[in-house]
C-alpha cells in the first residue's frame, strides 16, 4: 500500500467513526453524559468504568481473534464493522480517561 493509499484509506476510517459515534450517541448515551453507560455499568458492578468499557470492547476482540483465523472468510464490510467497533471504543476510552481526570 503506497502512503498516499494510507492516507486516504486512513481519512476513511476516521469518516466512518465520526459517523458511527454520532448515530451511537443518540442511541447509548444519558441526555447529559455521553459515557453514562460505563459508569454505570461499572458502578453496578463495583468497578471502575474504564474496566466496564473494556469488558464491552472484548466481545469485539475476540470477535476479531476469531475472525484472523480465516481472513478472507468474511468480507470487507464484516472487517470493517468490527475494526471500527474496536477504534470506536479507544476513542470512548480516551474520552472518559478525560473524563475522569486520569491523565
Amino acid at each position: 500500500m503506497t502512503n498516499e493509499d494510507f492516507t486516504i484509506e486512513m481519512e476513511a476510517s476516521f469518516n466512518r467513526s465520526r459517523k458511527v459515534l454520532s448515530k451511537k450517541a443518540k442511541e447509548y448515551s444519558g441526555l447529559t453524559d455521553r459515557l453514562e453507560n460505563f459508569k454505570t455499568s461499572g458502578a453496578a458492578q463495583l468497578i471502575p468504568p474504564t474496566q466496564a468499557l473494556v469488558g464491552f470492547a472484548m466481545k469485539h476482540v475476540v470477535a476479531i481473534a476469531d475472525m484472523a483465523k480465516h481472513p478472507y472468510d468474511f468480507s470487507d464490510n464484516q472487517w470493517l464493522e468490527r475494526t471500527g467497533d474496536i477504534k470506536n471504543y479507544m476513542i470512548l476510552l480516551e474520552a472518559l480517561i478525560t473524563d475522569l481526570d486520569i491523565r
